[in-house]
């Protein structure tokens, strides 16, 4: 049985980062939906460019009203109420001037948030992202888990890929998923890439190397806290191949809505990212991607 996971306690402030693109509308959506399903607070942030302060005139105080330029910061807000196509009961919005990923971290400690959302980029073509500084910048130093959100959304997330290197930062990453969507449907795949696995054939050795495998993600499954109900319907995947592939065809093919990878909670998750396969999940995926951090505390 695995050791004790750090306790779990639903989101009670969620923190959307937006530059009030289009792509950034799909994550003010999302945003806005898991809010009002946690019952959580929102804080929307919102960084002004050098540009934006620029269009002001050095005269803006002497002016009349009537032929004063809009306030940026009063303008984004504005612009942010008016997309918002749900009310959110605890909402703040917070519009300031200064370099976007250190000024959204410096607001997600202020608040005490518990998940980040960002947009990606743009489209890269056949279905890929660019992720942006940013938001690499925050999946690397973000002291809380990260839910990049590719897609429009169309209600709760309602089938969900969970990856696992049989790690405790995995273990943690899916039972936090379980519990923070208890009503979606779970899938739980180890992939990896053996080598000269195809010079083994239908081997005897092959097929029991198969069947330690399947017993392996099963225990993994069982002995991973989560509620009862979603264990008994969780679907286990061994696939060999690169992870980010056999990840990529899984959601395109069986249209799962959400990408969950667990990782640890230090700065040398940066080093991780750049030489294994997790950079290239997050961008390579068609759907949302939920990177959980593990407690720093905890590991």
């Amino acid at each position: 049985m695995a050791d004790e996971l750090p306790t779990f306690t639903p989101p009670k402030k969620v923190l959307l980062a937006t530059d009030l693109s289009a792509r950034s509308d799909r994550a003010l959506d999302r945003a806005t939906q898991l809010a009002r399903q946690w019952d959580a607070g929102l804080v929307v942030v919102h960084a002004l460019e050098d540009q934006a302060l620029a269009t002001r005139s050095p005269y803006y105080e002497d002016l009349p009203s009537w032929r004063r330029p809009p306030d940026p910061a009063i303008a984004v807000e504005q612009q942010i109420r008016r997309d918002l196509r749900e009310p959110v009961s605890d909402l703040r919005i917070v519009v300031a001037q200064g370099e976007a990923a250190p000024m959204i971290l410096q607001v997600a400690e202020q608040e005490r948030c518990d998940l980040i959302v960002v947009g990606a980029a743009r489209d890269q073509g056949l279905g890929r992202v660019n992720l942006g500084q940013t938001v690499e910048y925050l999946i690397r130093r973000a002291p809380t888990s990260v839910l990049v959100a590719k897609t429009r959304p169309s209600g709760a997330y309602r089938h969900i890929l969970v990856g696992t290197d049989f790690t405790e930062e995995a273990r943690y990453g899916l039972s936090v998923a379980t519990k923070l969507f208890p009503d979606a449907i779970f899938a739980v795949m180890h992939a990896f890439d053996m080598p000269y696995r195809s010079l083994t054939g239908a081997t005897q050795l092959s097929r029991d190397f198969s069947a330690m495998e399947q017993e392996e993600i099963k225990t993994f499954v069982r002995d991973t806290d989560m509620p009862d109900k979603v264990r008994a319907g969780v679907l286990t995947l061994i696939e060999h191949g690169p992870p980010e592939m056999m990840i990529h065809k899984y959601v395109v093919e069986q249209n799962a809505d959400l990408t969950v990878i667990g990782t640890i909670g230090r700065n040398m998750l940066f080093h991780l990212l750049i030489g294994g396969h997790a950079p290239k999940i997050v961008h390579g995926v068609s759907s949302d991607v939920l990177v959980i951090r593990f407690p720093a505390s905890q590991d």
